[in-house]
């Protein structure tokens, strides 16, 4: 009898654990879940099935942003700013919402820029919007032109040069553009501020 309450106690002990192990992000199970009361599990399946969920956990990245294909016409800046993700969402010290774009890449026909972005009309107008954390796609064709900003004026360079400079300049804090016309990246612009 006495074993019985024991048992029956450990059992409440590890259940009531493993169910506080979870109140952190949760993932999605893989399969299925039966209701409650409905399965037959020992207790080693459930300690099994609760380091797999663990090891689930652990392994997983950062969860990546939406992903939005960016086709309206108009121009979307931001600052390559790697590791200031944390900052999407917040504002300055005047009220602005920061602009961080923390990942970027340029393959084959897409631009992908990883973070929040601001969307106007003409090169000149205000902000009207800043979005949150997105992966903003840009569709990039032969006609796309791509610029840096240099000492002496804007310079055209090379689709492989641009790609290498949103890697090698990452957390520098240089200025981002694109201008998209008719669905498709016209022009894509870094600079040093």
């Amino acid at each position: 009898m006495f074993m019985r309450k024991a048992v029956v106690l450990i059992i409440l002990c590890l259940t009531t654990l493993l169910s506080a192990c979870g109140k952190g992000k949760t993932t999605e199970p893989s399969s299925p879940v039966e209701p409650r009361g409905t399965e037959t599990t020992s207790m080693p399946d459930i300690l099994q099935q609760h380091e797999q969920m663990n090891v689930i956990s652990s392994s997983e990245s950062t969860p990546s942003a939406p992903v939005e294909y960016e086709t309206a016409d108009g121009f979307m800046s931001s600052f390559l700013l790697a590791s200031d993700r944390e900052l999407i969402d917040t504002t300055n010290d005047y009220g602005v919402f920061y602009r961080v774009v923390y990942e970027a890449s340029l393959e084959d026909n897409e631009l992908r820029a990883c973070g929040s972005m601001d969307y106007r009309n003409s090169k000149d107008q205000d902000s009207i919007t800043i979005s949150s954390d997105l992966t903003h796609v840009f569709i990039v064709d032969d006609n796309t032109v791509y610029r840096k900003g240099t000492e002496v004026g804007d310079q055209t360079i090379t689709k492989e040069e641009f790609a290498e400079l949103l890697e090698i300049r990452k957390n520098s804090g240089m200025f981002f553009e694109v201008e998209i016309s008719n669905g498709v990246l016209k022009t894509a612009y870094l600079a040093a501020q």
